[in-house]
């Protein structure tokens, strides 16, 4: 009966590893839809804010709008870095567990999976290194950017 237990203990952590593996996947998952949400909210607040400035004619009331465009960026641009972190953290989890139950021949190899990424690379040789997480990392700091030219605008205004 020994070895039957032996079955049963290999049985329940190729189960656990499954399980872990799905966790960390869900959690990935869930960081992007955080990101996502996140970008849009940014971006509908930020286009707000900017009809708002615009219906007031840039007076200098609006000052602190402009600042919190500004700061709404840069809020922006750490969570999403933040973000990235995170989902990096359960993709290499995820990627360690799937490799325990590659070895543990619960899964097949994954040459078929390297051939499929180097013909990815071969197809798309300079797209393949752009990073995704940068490009939203970018688009927060664009509006940052546009914050400050607001309020550059706006000094040029009341100096003017």
């Amino acid at each position: 009966m020994v070895g039957g237990d032996e079955y049963c203990m290999a049985e329940m952590s190729e189960e656990a590893i499954r399980s872990y593996c799905k966790e960390h996947r869900e959690q990935l998952r869930q960081r992007e839809t955080q990101r996502s949400t996140l970008t849009n909210l940014l971006i509908v607040v930020t286009a707000a804010l900017s009809a708002l400035i615009v219906q007031q004619k840039f007076t200098p009331n609006v000052m602190p709008l402009c600042f919190f465009v500004v700061l709404a960026g840069a809020y922006g641009a750490v969570v999403v870095s933040k973000c990235y972190e995170r989902a990096s953290h359960h993709l290499f989890q995820a990627r360690a567990l799937t490799r325990t139950l590659v070895e543990q021949g619960v899964l097949g190899s994954d040459e078929e999976l390297i051939r499929a990424r180097v013909e990815h690379y071969r197809r798309f040789p300079r797209m393949h290194r752009v990073r995704l997480h940068r490009l939203w990392v970018y688009l927060h700091l664009a509006i940052v950017l546009y914050g400050l030219s607001l309020l550059l605008l706006l000094l040029c205004i009341i100096i003017a």
